[in-house]
């Protein structure tokens, strides 16, 4: 078992080498957790980072949306293969048809096929998540539901608009009568009025004058209509590991009540999906969870992020070991990359996959194959060759996490091929290591690719050549 110590040298180090404010990490091996804590919660403060301050979780709080989702399935009043609409009458997206049978399943497992980083400010009142979702009348199809996966978090804002309407309550009240109190999470809320009797990380982004320089977050969390994505969960990685025991447990928590049936709880860790890009995640998605295997390792989780805020949870359900790190900037990729091959290697023998190593000739055979515009609700990727052959990717984000979060420019980014048909690296300045950009094509591999898989996410192409 690590000790506090070690834990806490480990995280110091780390941090120090990636250049991250302040972090915060609790592992559990077997029933007991250890949690510590490094750096400062804020650059213009100066205050020490403690085990008991409230950082942002971001999208690993999908998992609880995800969690009274299955709640409902439980009771008898959802079905996850009934469509939306049954439950959302006024429900709306673009295409009439996908809008008639999306079903819940395909929004816990991202395969609805609309476009899913739809981010609108709808206000601060109990009307926050509805107002969004009828806000997501527009949103475009990218895919047939149930065609390809592509990670949403409108998504998960239906879900929770779906969980208002049949728990009839607002979303927060929601997580704090079947999940944060059952559990007893003293380091968990939802709002920032809440938070602020707690120590609490702000987000750091890049100075906009120098990038390489970090500075506080212009805002803090982000709007409440977020709150079925993630934004709803601001916690201690205590807390975070706290809630992930009740899915270890099959449903139980720990003082022996039962808050979810064990069979439910198990089939939210059965593959629903295969991923295109298996390198950062995870090979596949269950109803909520990443699922990987390190190994002979079974591994599940999930990442996420915030304005300026960057976690990170895997598990090993089997052995009962796993661990959250939390972090306050923007990108920490670096750094839960190396914590959690020291953990998993020290303690399983295992490590996360790593990406495909980056081939020395960066030219491209028939770069034509790739060049074009890819695009999705708020990101557009535009795919250029240079007169050698090699790719460059310029991306323009337009929507408001974008801004508020300050994104430098991104213009004619170098896609570096590897050992791997249609696949490159790519570096986001705005992240702290590369990412896998998969092109393809889920109809036919040999055909020109029609998407461009970065992030998570899919981005259709929309014109096939750098000349439209």
């Amino acid at each position: 078992m690590f000790t506090s110590e070690e834990l806490e040298r480990k995280l110091t180090e780390l941090i120090a080498a990636h250049g991250v404010p302040g972090a915060q990490l609790a592992v559990l091996d077997g029933d007991t957790v250890t949690e510590v804590a490094a750096g400062v919660l804020s650059l213009r403060t100066g205050l020490a980072a403690t085990t008991d301050a409230l950082f942002l979780p971001g999208s690993i709080g999908k998992l609880y949306t995800a969690t009274l989702v299955m709640m409902l399935v439980e009771e008898g009043k959802l079905d996850l293969d009934t469509p939306v609409r049954t439950y959302l009458p006024d429900f709306e997206v673009a295409d009439s048809h996908a809008r008639d049978i999306v079903t819940p399943r395909n929004l816990l497992t991202h395969t609805s096929g609309f476009d899913g980083d739809h981010f609108t400010d709808t206000g601060r009142g109990d009307d926050a998540v509805a107002r969004y979702v009828a806000g997501c009348a527009e949103l475009p199809q990218i895919a047939p539901p149930g065609a390809i996966w592509s990670y949403s978090n409108s998504g998960y804002s239906i879900l929770g608009r779906i969980v208002e309407v049949l728990m009839g309550t607002t979303f927060e009240e929601a997580l704090r009568a079947r999940i944060f109190a059952p559990l007893g999470l003293e380091h968990t809320v939802s709002f920032a009025d809440e938070a602020i009797v707690h120590p609490v990380s702000v987000g750091h982004v890049p100075d906009q004058g120098d990038p390489s320089q970090l500075v506080v977050s212009p805002t803090w969390g982000l709007w409440r209509a977020f709150g079925p994505m993630g934004s709803a969960v601001v916690a201690s990685a205590g807390d975070v590991l706290a809630f992930a025991q009740l899915h270890l447990n099959g449903g139980v928590a720990p003082d022996g009540i039962r808050l979810l049936d064990a069979e439910l709880a198990g089939s939210m860790l059965e593959q629903q999906v295969e991923l295109v890009d298996d390198s950062v995640l995870g090979r596949g998605w269950g109803l909520g969870w990443i699922l990987d295997s390190w190994g002979e390792v079974t591994v599940i989780g999930h990442d996420g992020n915030s304005i300026g805020q960057n976690a990170f949870m895997r598990l090993a359900p089997e052995e009962r070991f796993g661990f959250c790190l939390q972090t306050n900037v923007e990108s920490a990729l670096g750094v839960y990359r190396e914590l959690a091959a020291w953990l998993f290697q020290r303690r399983l023998g295992v490590g996360p996959r790593p990406d495909p190593a980056a081939l020395d000739d960066l030219r491209v055979a028939a770069p034509e194959r790739y060049t074009g515009t890819y695009q999705r609700e708020g990101l557009t990727f535009r795919i250029t060759a240079d007169a050698e052959g090699r790719l460059l990717a310029t991306v323009t984000p337009s929507h408001g996490v974008a801004q508020d979060q300050g994104w430098v420019p991104m213009i004619d980014l170098p896609l570096k091929p590897v050992a791997r048909e249609d696949s490159f690296l790519l570096k986001l300045p705005i992240a702290d290591a590369d990412l896998l950009a998969v092109f393809f094509n889920p109809d036919d591999a040999d055909e020109l690719p029609s998407y461009l898989h970065f992030g998570g996410r899919a981005h259709r192409r929309v014109a096939a050549d750098e000349g439209d």
